[in-house]
């Protein structure tokens, strides 16, 4: 995955305010953007840009429409590892991220860059220098975390400003 740059575009589900609140202390441990990006799950980035977003929005509002609310588990803790070393949560969701992800992609196939990974709905914790550290990470949050759930019933549009700071445009309600 590419670093944002200013202008750069997300569709995002971002937890309800209680749930980050608690991903928010892990960020500011392991998070090195944690003061300019919200803990989120990406569906798609980058997306339409910023000066296209009014006349496409009708149509993703019309591919999302199909999608109900539906709750998320955050319970596990995953890594990636290779290049970068994240620690992440996986949410269980009954597949609909993977869905609506998929509708995206077919519907934006212009908007969605090619990438070598497999689509993997993640919230990212942190990123890591090393294996031990990222596994030690990961063995302090599993001691102390407790399931987190929450209801997704809207989809974010969001942009990264001149300051890399990445701010809400828009919220595509679901169903």
């Amino acid at each position: 995955m590419r670093i944002p740059v200013p202008e750069d575009t997300a569709l995002v589900i971002i937890p309800s305010k209680e749930i980050s609140t608690v991903i928010i202390e892990w960020h500011r441990l392991y998070y090195p953007f944690h003061t300019t990006v919200p803990p989120h799950i990406t569906l798609a980035f980058p997306f339409i840009l910023e000066k296209n977003w009014q006349r496409k929005r009708s149509a993703l509002n019309d591919c999302l429409k199909t999608f109900k609310a539906f709750d998320i588990t955050l319970r596990e803790l995953a890594v990636f590892t290779g290049s970068q070393r994240v620690l992440w949560l996986k949410p269980e969701d009954s597949g609909n991220l993977l869905r609506i992800h998929t509708a995206l992609a077919e519907k934006f196939s212009d908007y969605f860059v090619a990438s070598e990974f497999e689509f993997t709905p993640h919230l990212t914790i942190g990123f890591f220098e090393s294996d031990e550290m990222m596994y030690e990470a990961k063995n302090k949050i599993s001691s102390e975390m407790k399931p987190l759930h929450f209801l997704v019933d809207e989809i974010v549009y969001m942009v990264c400003d001149e300051d890399e700071v990445w701010r809400i445009r828009d919220k595509i309600i679901l169903g």
